[in-house]
């Protein structure tokens, strides 16, 4: 009889589980904060799925890569060489999904002022430097109340987004009230600094968006931006080391080549170790770069529309060097963003005074370089990391290609584009976002698969 009872039970919990819980498999391309987000949005949303998270790389990471490096003491500290700073209220979906994956107050934190500096390099005055505190610094206030004054309008901007959409920077920098050598002295190179890339391309991208990268505090806010004292890529590894394994498989060393479809499934093409494998699973997730997605779909012929518009989605590369080279820099007006120009106001290279952070970081600079500069540090010994990353440039057309995109990847309820970019601005809070929607799609295929 108890036998019987037992037996009765275990086939009621058998039933109620199945019936609430999928037995899905499921592939997420892509380790970066948005695979991870993603895995874990979607393990909550359905107990019963089973995810193989795949990582190129040897770790968890993505952009967000920490690397350790030498301070002026010589001794190893962790530093991003990759995104870095934080604000609570535009990052505050990536904040909460930190607490909530890792706990309570899961990250120390150093703050950071935000000063500027704009200097040309055949000249030792610069052409624009912000107050460190309160100090002036014998800059002219002429120009540092005009960069208030243009500070106001980007806020302005940013807080009435729809009257900007489709308006290029050029078009709207032209329509500011200021001196033509004004914006091309100052807006326009600090415009390109924002974002890591040149004159010429910060002119064509979707003001809005740019905009976005800068303009999240009123302008009488207070000026301090959050650093991760262990760095954002520890954090995404830590992250990873906290799913459950029995329900999500992380495989590093894992580059996806291929993915095509296997009548109502997905047939997952993978590389580990140099070895060929295949996987068969019924939903995908694509949190990589737009480039690569394309790549990785070039075989599946339904998804030729798809494609087609992934390569045109524009990107851009950004090297960026930690270094020990303060040339980069003015060290008289100290300043933690350092944009130096040349006469003709092209942008030549863009550092971070990363011990204006913290004095554990005394003594090592975050440059945004051409390859030459780069092999001139490490001709003087001076190069400590060196990195290369593919941005999207959020242009007007851009915009409008990932639109039509989305309704494209709609039409296929098995499949996500996830990560940053996805949604316009490539940020860390940006793919947490992109995680969440990916989980929303999931649990609308679920649905419609009972």
């Amino acid at each position: 009889m108890l036998f019987s009872l037992r037996l009765h039970l275990a086939i009621v919990f058998t039933f109620l589980c199945s019936s609430s819980f999928s037995q899905n498999k499921v592939a997420i391309i892509g380790g970066g904060i948005a695979g991870v987000s993603g895995a874990y949005f979607i393990s909550e949303s359905d107990p019963g799925a089973k995810i193989i998270l795949f990582e190129k790389e040897a770790k968890l990471g993505g952009n967000a890569q920490t690397v350790l490096v030498k301070n002026k003491e010589g001794l190893f500290v962790n530093v991003d060489a990759g995104p870095q700073y934080f604000v609570e209220g535009p990052w505050n979906d990536y904040i909460a999904f930190l607490t909530k994956t890792l706990g309570e107050n899961p990250y120390q934190t150093e703050s950071v002022a935000g000063t500027l500096l704009i200097q040309r390099e055949s000249q030792e005055k610069p052409v624009l430097v912000s107050p460190l505190g309160i100090k002036l610094r014998g800059e002219k206030l002429g120009k540092l109340l005009k960069f208030k004054r243009f500070n106001k309008e980007a806020y302005a901007m940013y807080k009435n987004p729809d009257k900007w959409k489709g308006i290029t920077i050029e078009t709207w920098v032209k329509e500011l009230k200021f001196e033509e050598s004004y914006k091309n002295e100052i807006i326009y190179p600090f415009l390109a600094a924002s974002l890591g890339t040149t004159i010429t391309e910060i002119k064509k991208t979707s003001a809005i968006d740019i905009v976005k990268l800068f303009a999240f505090r009123k302008p009488k806010a207070s000026n301090k931006f959050k650093v991760m004292t262990e760095g954002m890529g520890t954090l995404i590894q830590r992250v990873g080391e906290k799913m459950n394994p029995e329900q999500v498989t992380i495989k590093c060393n894992s580059p996806v080549t291929k993915v095509v479809r296997s009548k109502d499934k997905w047939l997952v093409t993978y590389s580990n170790n140099g070895v060929e494998q295949t996987e068969l699973v019924d939903f995908v997730v694509f949190a990589t770069h737009a480039d690569h997605t394309a790549k990785i779909l070039k075989s599946e012929p339904d998804l030729k529309e798809v494609t087609n518009s992934l390569k045109h989605l524009t990107y851009f590369e950004a090297k960026i060097a930690l270094h020990t080279d303060s040339d980069f820099v003015n060290t008289g007006k100290p300043a933690f963003l350092n944009v130096m120009t040349n006469d003709s106001n092209q942008l030549l290279s863009n550092t971070m005074n990363l011990g204006m952070i913290s004095d554990r970081l005394n003594g090592i600079y975050k440059s945004w370089l051409s390859a030459n500069a780069i092999e001139e540090l490490k001709k003087s010994g001076k190069l400590l990391h060196v990195s290369s990353f593919w941005h999207p440039l959020i242009t007007t057309e851009f915009i409008t290609h990932l639109e039509t995109l989305h309704k494209q990847v709609n039409e296929f309820p098995s499949l996500y584009l996830s990560g940053g970019w996805s949604e316009g601005l490539e940020t860390q809070n940006s793919a947490v976002i992109s995680g969440k929607h990916a989980a929303e799609k999931y649990k609308a295929f679920t649905s419609k698969g009972k």
